[in-house]
């Protein structure tokens, strides 16, 4: 009864507001994403109210807020609920799309076997290949549903894809290259060839070697691309102006070669949904720089399907969710996406519709919705309405245990650890004496190092930050006002960084994953006095796979554990017997499998949440002494 007046208290709330809450006049088909920008609500946060089914304050909901398209997250299967839900949208002026995974799970055993996803490293996916008939049966059954009911409903304007990989052992998002029997076999055959029975790892190098990779990837992608031309001709059938829109643009091999090419028309233009500006790119980069590096992601972005020469809206993506989109923050970033581009999507998650934290977002993108309809771009420019707040403060000045080092002595250069995208560092400080420490940046693929910090002393105050992203170095400086320890920021954006040297003390806190990327041969902790026994967590990504070596004071081995492609993190428990009050470390280094690039490593919250680059500078918690 309390949740229900809670909704009651919030729908009544939200109806008081006739100054910030509108209907916008439905849009013409062919206006949409052109002369009128799309706004379009994935929803993640109304449906789970009503157990993730659509009822109708939602969608009424949804267009008072000023949104022109309703994906709902679930119900895509269930066909009644989606002719339903298309009335409503037509009732209430809202076009939609369901939305559905672009994936299909696979059952073990021999009814899919050799039918499965298998990467070029030998990974084997429980999903059905894209080259079998399963996928292409189960895709077309539910798109020609939606097409037919939106011949007589042209409120129902299309599909939502979803095309990242949630499967165990994730190796890339759909589709790349299957190496999986059905093809194989087509293409063999194709050949006039009898390919020797192959292990999944072995496929790839046997193609290369005998010079048939080229000819196997052109026939895969035209056998992808006769699949997508025969769904959108039966799509034709019924409803020619029916849209695709498909997620993570700018796009997959699959997306990229075959469904860019085969299911946009003149009439119809494929919709790009970019998730890669879903926050800042750095948590840590005011609102200001963290805008104009999304502008310049999406012109970026863009650039794919220009040169594919195909007719296509793109729409850059917001998520709630994501460190560094708060309330502010994400509405802006929707006018400024929707200035930039065809208009923007939203994957609405994280809010709870019965808190604050939903009003607030509603708040700012009705806020977005009403620029965006009014032309009005220069809004995304507009100083901050609330303070930022980047979440430096990890654990509160209540519970924070206080932490101690040996003295530094000199500032020597420390072995390189790179550490991926945004961690926190800990840094013992004493009172009046200045701070100096040297950041290095690197590039990371296509992404450069977009360095910034900021650092907070012992009362969680901001005294001082890097607010103009550097890409080669930076230098940390400033002078305490107390002895403590202080917080530093650091952010490469989507690259790497490390410590090259400091003049005090450095730990790298791993009381939450602290994200590495390639090996770091040593980094040491103080297990304190009296404990028996501690557990280290360390998580790889699909093929990229880590081993974790732990180290006696004595520098004897004690424990191991490593992830695997289908085992992506390891608990790993170390006994401490007669050895406690005194500095272990520990290393990341390659795996039996996969490839060593991103990982983490966390720390018990037994132990002081902090690895160091030296022993002699490992801190402890001062209770220990």
């Amino acid at each position: 009864m309390i949740e229900i007046r809670r909704q009651q208290w919030l729908a009544l709330f939200l109806a008081l507001l006739p100054t910030v809450l509108f209907a916008a006049e439905l849009p013409a088909r062919d206006e949409l994403g052109r002369g009128v920008k799309l706004r379009i609500l994935v929803d993640k946060v109304m449906q789970p109210t009503a157990g993730w089914v659509t009822q109708e304050w939602m969608v009424k909901a949804t267009a008072e807020a000023g949104f022109n398209v309703l994906s709902p997250r679930a119900g895509y299967e269930r066909l009644d609920e989606v002719r339903q839900v298309a009335a409503w949208c037509k009732q209430y002026g809202l076009y939609y799309m369901p939305w559905m995974r672009g994936s299909l799970n696979a059952p073990a055993g021999l009814a899919s076997e050799g039918k499965r996803v298998v990467w070029a490293g030998g990974i084997e996916q429980a999903l059905w290949s894209p080259n079998s008939d399963e996928f292409w049966q189960w895709t077309r059954r539910y798109i020609l549903e939606y097409a037919k009911i939106g011949r007589e409903n042209l409120n129902l304007m299309g599909v939502f894809l979803d095309y990242e990989n949630y499967a165990e052992g994730k190796a890339g998002n759909l589709y790349s290259l299957s190496y999986d029997d059905v093809i194989l076999g087509k293409f063999a055959k194709a050949k006039g060839i009898d390919p020797p029975k192959l292990a999944f790892a072995e496929r790839k190098g046997w193609l290369d070697k005998q010079r048939l990779h080229d000819d196997f990837q052109a026939f895969q992608i035209d056998h992808w691309r006769q699949r997508c031309r025969e769904l959108r001709q039966a799509v034709d059938e019924y409803a020619p102006a029916f849209q695709f829109c498909i997620y993570p643009a700018p796009g997959t091999p699959f997306m990229v070669e075959a469904a860019y090419r085969e299911w946009s028309t003149k009439q119809a233009p494929i919709i790009l949904a970019d998730p890669w500006v879903y926050g800042r790119p750095s948590q840590l980069m005011p609102q200001t720089e963290a805008l104009e590096v999304n502008r310049e992601k999406l012109l970026k972005g863009r650039e794919i399907p220009q040169q594919a020469g195909i007719p296509f809206l793109y729409a850059g993506g917001i998520d709630p969710v994501v460190r560094g989109a708060d309330p502010e923050f994400s509405g802006k970033n929707a006018v400024m996406i929707s200035e930039t581009t065809d208009g923007y999507w939203i994957f609405y998650e994280g809010p709870t519709y019965t808190k604050p934290d939903h009003a607030e977002y509603w708040k700012w993108f009705t806020w977005a919705n009403r620029a965006i309809a009014a032309n009005d771009w220069q809004a995304w420019r507009e100083p901050r309405q609330t303070d930022e707040n980047w979440n430096l403060g990890v654990f509160n000045t209540g519970d924070r245990p206080a932490l101690t080092a040996a003295a530094k002595t000199a500032s020597t250069e420390y072995p390189t650890v790179r550490l991926r995208h945004e961690n926190l560092l800990l840094l013992v400080c004493k009172a009046g004496e200045a701070v100096t420490m040297e950041i290095r940046g690197y590039r990371i693929g296509q992404s450069p190092p977009l360095l910034i910090w900021e650092v907070r002393n012992p009362a969680m105050e901001k005294i001082a930050s890097l607010k103009s992203p550097q890409e080669q170095s930076t230098t940390v400086a400033f002078t305490p006002d107390r002895d403590g320890v202080y917080l530093v920021g650091v952010s490469a954006g989507g690259a790497a960084w490390s410590v090259d040297r400091s003049s005090v003390p450095v730990g790298l806190y791993a009381g939450q994953p602290l994200h590495v990327i390639f090996a770091a041969k040593r980094l040491y902790f103080h297990v304190p006095r009296g404990l028996k026994q501690f557990t280290l967590k360390a998580k790889g990504n699909g093929a990229e796979t880590v081993r974790l070596n732990v180290y006696t004071p004595d520098g004897q081995p004690a424990a191991t554990a490593q992830t695997k492609p289908l085992a992506q993190e390891v608990a790993l428990e170390v006994p401490v017997a007669d050895q406690s009050d005194a500095v272990w470390s520990l290393e990341l280094c390659r795996a039996d499998e996969g490839v060593l690039e991103d990982s983490t490593i966390q720390l018990d919250p037994k132990l002081p949440p902090a690895l160091s680059l030296r022993p002699e500078e490992t801190l402890r918690r001062a209770t220990a002494e």
